[in-house]
């Protein structure tokens, strides 16, 4: 690694002389022109050439000097006073991972711990102090001893003088890539001089060939410096795990990093929620408390046990439901281990330790204070206070999941069958009446049998791995090697695997849709059962939702076509500032076709009434702007901002109301059906039962009557009619 560095400084500093000779010898040009030639041709020459010279040197100083320091807005500092016991135990673990005590600890309402310090060409000269910072949403979800290990393996990156050298490393190509990737003020620069004028475009033109192509041959040689970095900050996570664990145990280890996945997804959804509630006038007192009870809720909905402390008990049996890629991009993601493979060394150092099963928030005074307190932050950087807004109880949001959850659900007699996938067609004879045998030989149970949904859902993950081989055959994926079912092959070889694997799948597609075509008709005989009109409204329900199908996969293909482009458009860098105006044309153009689907959408009967009020504003108001994303020769952001939101809004409650629809007319009309058909069910059973009983008992009680009518001596004519009745 210090070798590819050493070659990257060398190759840099020549190219930089080179460039800045090229600067140079413009300006002596221009000048020695303007002296010793006087006429009105050699004087506009030399100015140009001087000028030329001037703007490389300025681009080319802007180019180096880039100041790209972000700063976490939601960082806040806490000190020692406020909170002792957190700073005891920091004091200790320093200690035992021989690191010095960081300059300043902040919290953050996020899940993760980071250690962190400007990573500048100074700091490499000079080691800048470290800073700790702590993700509340962390602390949130974990025990004591789990919170030590994460702490412990921060720290650990800085313990040993090995590591020492790698966060060296790691600030050095941190530095690289900002300079050749994260240059967002030169681009800005770039593209503004580009477009005033012509003579000012020409200058930036020719600046930019030169500084493009000092950037071609630098990324060529990070390219390879990146790749070793990847390998070696895998290595370190390794040795900085070995570490944290014989300070924390194999226990907290495992458990630590399983409860920081599923609470980073509930973070997620209560920021996505935060801001989706601040635009209707609602907050929330405290995200960590939503936090924990979407952690118990998804708990709940998983069938997963919770500890002394509602915490998660995240065992193997819930991860083995996942079915995993058999394609893995090992390299790709190599600066990281996965949990597998952190998980694995966690079990070979197999360190016993005494687990602190208290939660992680008794290290802090008046947690709550400080949950609220980081709450309010959000809301202050995400919408200034300005009154008018509803607090909304924890307790209450959790019902609306609940209520939301429950809406889209499927009926369970389904068993996620019809989860995430679309209707298949049919041809006309599957809704055809089956014979008295057939009837009788399919059952629901059968068709819709845990192990069929298991098959179904290993065909659509085998459908994306050929996708992903072929992508490696093709060279979009920058990667020499990749596992398939655990065994390294080249990415030679990906385009055999992916022939191989499209013959099963097509396979596997096949009988997919034969199950589909079986299922569908089983529904149809089910409904022939209320009569000809239940049959034939089943049918058009299903031809109806293949409509609305049809419809949606040409709204998502738009807006998949309007993301494309807008991505597109803002990943073209300074060099390639003749990219930018045919993106934005294609951009208009996708954004017309986005509007035509619009008007299907609002005037058709079939299409109608699938958006809610404030949106259906939105595009009212959308469809009256023209489609235009250029502002002073630069691209209108803010437009193009409004477009994205505006097309991924319409795509997701259009999908919505298309799974509305099918699980309200049709699946629960399917199972309703089935229900009223299946002879002897639960409820009718108990009706015959205690029909039988309360007939037998009524035939003891009447032949009870007659025997005692018979031994009190009666008249035989009334024993005769006793037993008539």
């Amino acid at each position: 690694m210090i070798g590819f560095i050493a070659i990257f400084f060398l190759l840099y500093v020549v190219v930089l002389l080179t460039a800045v000779t090229l600067a140079t010898a413009f300006i002596v040009g221009g000048i020695v022109l303007i002296a010793y030639y006087h006429n009105i041709y050699t004087v506009i020459l030399g100015l140009a050439l001087s000028v030329l010279g001037g703007m490389v040197l300025f681009f080319l100083i802007r180019f180096l000097f880039n100041k790209n320091t972000p700063v976490n807005p939601y960082r806040t500092e806490i000190h020692a006073g406020s909170h002792p016991q957190l700073f005891d135990f920091i004091a200790r673990l320093v200690g035992e991972t021989r690191i010095t005590f960081p300059q300043k600890i902040f919290v953050v309402p996020e899940v993760s711990a980071n250690v962190f310090y400007k990573t500048t060409f100074l700091s490499l000269l000079w080691p800048a102090r470290k800073n700790l910072e702590i993700g509340l949403g962390l602390v949130n979800s974990l025990n004591i001893s789990e919170f030590k290990m994460v702490l412990a393996r921060e720290f650990a990156h800085f313990s040993r003088r090995s590591m020492k050298l790698g966060s060296y490393v790691y600030t050095l190509n941190k530095v690289l890539y900002n300079m050749l990737y994260e240059n967002h003020s030169w681009n800005e620069m770039m593209i503004r001089w580009s477009g005033n004028g012509s003579l000012p475009g020409f200058f930036a033109h020719i600046t930019t060939l030169i500084v493009n192509g000092m950037q071609y041959l630098l990324r060529k040689l990070y390219h390879l410096i990146n790749r070793q970095y990847m390998e070696l900050s895998r290595e370190m996570e390794f040795r900085a795990d070995a570490l944290a664990v014989s300070l924390a145990g194999t226990a907290a280890a495992i458990s630590s990093i399983r409860r920081m996945e599923m609470s980073s997804y509930c973070m997620d959804s209560c920021m996505h929620k935060l801001q989706e509630l601040a635009e209707c006038g609602q907050r929330f007192s405290n995200v960590f408390s939503v936090q924990r009870a979407l952690i118990t809720y998804y708990a709940g909905q998983n069938n997963i046990q919770l500890d002394a402390q509602e915490l998660p008990l995240l065992t193997d049996s819930y991860f083995h439901t996942f079915l995993k890629s058999r394609v893995q991009l090992r390299e790709q993601w190599a600066s990281h281990p996965t949990r597998e493979d952190r998980e694995a060394r966690y079990r070979q150092a197999n360190i016993l330790s005494e687990p602190a099963t208290g939660s992680a928030w008794q290290l802090f005074s008046q947690p709550e204070t400080l949950q609220q307190q980081s709450t309010q932050q959000l809301y202050d950087l995400l919408e200034p206070d300005e009154g008018g807004y509803d607090l909304i109880e924890t307790a209450t949001f959790v019902n609306s999941i609940t209520q939301r959850h429950r809406l889209y659900e499927y009926p369970k007699a389904f068993n996620d069958y019809y989860d995430n996938r679309s209707f298949a067609p049919m041809p006309e004879d599957t809704f055809l009446p089956y014979t008295t045998a057939a009837e009788e030989s399919i059952s629901m149970q059968e068709i819709y049998h845990p192990e069929v949904i298991r098959r179904m859902r290993r065909f659509y993950r085998d459908q994306q791995d050929v996708e992903t081989l072929q992508a490696i055959a093709l060279g979009q994926f920058q990667t020499r090697f990749f596992e398939f079912d655990g065994r390294k092959y080249r990415a030679a070889e990906a385009r055999i695997l992916a022939r191989k694997l499209a013959m099963h799948v097509e396979q596997e597609q096949r009988w997919l849709a034969s199950q589909d075509r079986l299922a569908i008709r089983y529904h149809y005989n089910r409904a022939l059962h209320h009569g000809p009109e239940a049959a034939a409204q089943l049918q058009e329900k299903y031809r109806y939702i293949l409509m609305h199908q049809a419809f949606a996969n040409r709204l998502n293909d738009q807006v998949v076509h309007i993301i494309h482009h807008i991505s597109q458009l803002f990943n073209i860098g300074a060099g390639n500032i003749d990219q930018v105006w045919p993106c934005v044309d294609e951009l208009t153009k996708e954004c017309w076709n986005f509007r035509r689907l619009l008007h299907e959408v609002m005037n058709s009967k079939g299409y109608s009434g699938c958006l809610t009020e404030e949106l259906y504003n939105r595009v009212m108001q959308f469809r009256q702007q023209d489609c235009v994303f250029v502002n002073d020769h630069v691209p209108d952001y803010a437009a193009i901002q409004e477009l994205h939101e505006i097309t991924s809004s319409v795509m997701e409650q259009y999908n919505n109301s298309n799974i509305l629809y099918k699980n309200y007319s049709w699946s629960s009309y399917c199972v309703q059906n089935q229900l009223d058909n299946i002879p002897l069910k639960p409820a009718l059973t108990l009706r015959i039962f205690l029909l039988l009983n309360l007939c037998v008992f009524s035939a003891l009680a009447k032949a009870f009557a007659v025997i005692w009518r018979i031994l009190s001596f009666q008249p035989v004519n009334t024993v005769h009619r006793t037993f008539q009745q």
